[in-house]
């Protein structure tokens, strides 16, 4: 674990052997996401340790070149993209990778291998985020903190193609122009929060200010995709206090069970989460009147299995890529982190 200097390009790693159910894809592209970054700076570092050395990379396109004895799904030769479980020490930064067919779905033919590599495990986020956990319904509306992210964008798409009435949310200057014209978000229905006047030249210091100014009527989900601190602090408290009262259900990706495992173990950083959950979940019932969770990527066949058709249909738009060379891994670490690029970077053998 450390700086993107321990990221290490090895030439001697075996190629993976196939369970069952499992495909074997030659990897066309994979992106390195925000975890990866974090994963490797000491993130969870007690879940992740034991897996020593990790091949990072949750998302994945590329040819199937292989199937395991129960594998039928995919032909030999299909293209496929899809994303990997958060903790397979195996991931998807190598030039093959074993991938379990259900996590799979076919690339979209109108996508590019960057592009589709850039989509999976951000949109099963968004999925589980808003339909497991918030349970969004048509004709509901949603507010999103951090529209100008792969997971913000992705969540406009999906909720858009659930019905969803409206969405608002809050968005960097730098992204503000790329999420108006990609994902058609009007002005004031944006909160940009590192610069405080809005379109029409109005000074809005807050989220809340700019609900007050646009006159946006109270939401049914808030997704906080930001935590508290970088949009300012307590933003989950912000988020809240714009939900519908004793219906509103306020989602965040920046829940502390990663953060607890990391610290603790499994076994008591897992009970040291469900209580700090139970008192949060509490807390903001009482003082708040919404309901509160947090929300956790998970594997889901049938999510991937509609993302993909979504896909497919010109439902989802994809985010912008940047393509670097794998022998790169360490310096798009570094540009991941530096958070310059405008989307997703995305690795090409």
């Amino acid at each position: 674990f450390g700086g993107p200097e321990v990221v290490r390009v090895a030439t001697d790693v075996p190629v993976p052997r196939l369970a069952p159910d499992e495909v074997l894809v030659r990897v066309a592209a994979a992106s390195v996401s925000p975890l990866d970054a974090r994963v490797r700076a000491g993130y969870a570092r007690a879940l992740y340790a034991p897996m020593l050395p990790l091949i990072l990379g949750r998302d994945v396109s590329g040819e199937v070149v292989a199937r395991g004895d129960n594998a039928r799904s995919f032909p030999i030769g299909a293209q496929v993209f899809g994303a990997l479980s958060p903790v397979q020490p195996r991931g998807a930064h190598a030039e093959f990778v074993a991938v379990t067919e259900a996590h799979l779905a076919p690339k979209p033919t109108t996508w590019t291998h960057a592009q589709a590599a850039a989509v999976p495990f951000a949109a099963l986020t968004a999925w589980r985020a808003l339909f497991t956990d918030a349970h969004l319904k048509k004709g509901e509306r949603l507010l999103i903190n951090g529209l100008g992210s792969t997971v913000g964008g992705l969540a406009v798409s999906l909720a858009r193609a659930r019905g969803a009435a409206a969405v608002a949310g809050s968005v960097g200057k730098r992204s503000r122009a790329r999420v108006a014209e990609s994902l058609g978000i009007e002005n004031d229905h944006m909160w940009t929060y590192d610069e405080k006047n809005a379109h029409d030249g109005s000074v809005l210091k807050s989220l809340a200010a700019a609900a007050t100014h646009f006159a946006w009527e109270p939401f049914d989900v808030a997704l906080d995709l930001v935590g508290d601190g970088k949009n300012g602090k307590n933003s989950e408290k912000t988020l809240a206090r714009l939900l519908r009262r004793g219906q509103g259900r306020l989602v965040t990706a920046h829940g502390d069970l990663a953060r607890l495992v990391g610290e603790f173990g499994v076994a008591r950083g897992a009970a040291a989460a469900s209580v700090e959950l139970a008192r949060k979940k509490v807390l903001f019932r009482v003082n708040e009147d919404v309901s509160y969770t947090w929300s956790v990527m998970r594997q889901d066949a049938e999510a991937m299995r509609r993302i993909g058709e979504y896909a497919c249909e010109g439902v989802l738009v994809p985010p912008f890529v940047e393509t670097m060379a794998l022998a790169d891994a360490a310096d798009a670490h570094r540009a991941t982190e530096a958070g310059t690029t405008p989307g997703k970077i995305v690795l090409e053998p």
